[in-house]
């Protein structure tokens, strides 16, 4: 394979952000008009998975001489986090698992990416290497994902209150306050992680992500 540079990440993060922007529109219009949107969404995560997986290996890059454990940990996290979504996404597709089925490669990805996320945000703080707003944002916006893992307990629960947002009419449907709190703040944090996508990739397209985005190298 062909040497990557930090420009190349980049605009591929900025291009998985964008998608992820409309994957989000296309739930919010889940739960207002119905499907097709939830299939678009859940084929949406494959592409932006895929464009998103040069910036885990950007930030590992990044933060490696400073914080060479730290760093492989988020890195592990973010690649598992992703091809955990695009694999639930395509099987959920493809009609292999139903939708409660589908939320454990989806809500275990998607709290493994914050937890990407998070440790990023921190290592970012910490050393200095991404500016200390998006450093902090990504502290904010990996924190909900992350504590969302939990929720793997709970999957019917989860699915309950899932399946009564797409279809508020439904009679018999008991709400678990805390599993809604904690999908309303996982909600937020889905809206706000592809802009963050987007800020980091556009530091690295830029140059503007720290002195170590330069030794990007990709296995030859």
């Amino acid at each position: 394979m062909a040497a990557s540079n930090p420009q190349s990440v980049g605009w591929s993060a900025i291009i998985g952000g964008v998608i992820g922007v409309i994957g989000f529109i296309c739930l919010i219009l889940l739960f207002v008009v119905g499907e097709p949107f939830g299939s678009i969404n859940d084929f949406l995560s494959i592409p932006t998975g895929l464009l998103l997986l040069p910036l885990v290996m950007g930030l590992y890059r990044l933060h490696a001489p400073h914080h060479p454990l730290l760093s492989a940990l988020a890195a592990l996290a973010g690649a598992a986090g992703f091809l955990s979504t695009m694999v639930g996404s395509t099987l959920l597709l493809a009609g292999r698992i139903d939708f409660q089925q589908s939320l454990i490669p989806g809500l275990g990805g998607f709290g493994l990416i914050g937890l990407w996320v998070l440790i990023n945000g921190a290592l970012g703080l910490a050393d200095g290497a991404l500016p200390r707003s998006a450093a902090l944002a990504g502290v904010l916006l990996g924190l909900s994902p992350t504590i969302i893992l939990i929720l793997l307990l709970r999957i019917d629960a989860v699915a309950n209150v899932l399946n009564a947002m797409a279809n508020p009419t439904a009679a018999g449907f008991q709400m678990n306050p805390v599993v809604m709190a904690l999908i309303a703040l996982g909600m937020i944090s889905y809206a706000g992680l592809p802009i963050w996508f987007i800020a980091v990739g556009r530091l690295f397209a830029t140059g503007r992500a720290g002195a170590a985005v330069g030794q990007l190298v990709s296995i030859s």
